[in-house]
């Protein structure tokens, strides 16, 4: 009788124990789960309506040693070649983080840019034209943050239209 009751005592306690631990490493993987999305760092945009996402040389940075008042936005997707389309959006005479609007000519010389967007139009933007809106939601030394929208204009005449654009970066 001892037995049967130790028996059960010792199940019980392991299926106690395993629904207990099976819990907690949902809960834990959650908040991994959780950080990671948080903390990836990122650059999409629509461009005339379809997807378009940086997989690598994602990077941001705000007032970098040696330039005095710039944001940088920047990143590419698939293979690195020559056909590698390269997007950076450099916003001059910044002071911290807020709405950015600025066009081909500015003073500030500020300018958005993709590059190898097809043979005959490898750079669009640019000296091309561009038209850009910028809202900077952060901006430190470690940690870029930013929603976008826009036209730039391609060397065959071709517009892209930007919409939809987020960026975060972190180091």
């Amino acid at each position: 009788m001892k037995f049967k009751i130790m028996l059960t005592y010792i199940i019980s306690l392991f299926l106690f124990l395993s629904c207990g631990n099976k819990d907690r490493q949902t809960i834990d993987s959650t908040i991994v789960d959780n950080t990671s999305k948080i903390e990836k760092n990122y650059l999409s945009m629509k461009i005339n309506g379809k997807e378009w996402s940086a997989d690598h040389d994602i990077f941001g940075v705000f007032h970098p040693e040696g330039y005095d008042n710039v944001i940088i936005i920047a990143g590419a997707p698939g293979k690195k070649d020559k056909t590698e389309k390269t997007f950076n959006i450099n916003i001059y005479q910044t002071e911290a983080d807020g709405q950015y609007s600025f066009a081909n000519g500015n003073k500030a010389l500020s300018v958005a840019q993709i590059g190898n967007w097809s043979e005959k139009d490898y750079i669009c933007g640019s000296m091309m034209g561009f038209d850009m809106e910028v809202h900077v939601t952060k901006a430190t030394n470690s940690e870029v943050e930013a929603t976008f929208s826009g036209k730039l204009t391609c060397p065959s005449g071709t517009v892209l239209v930007i919409t939809d654009g987020k960026f975060y970066y972190h180091e």
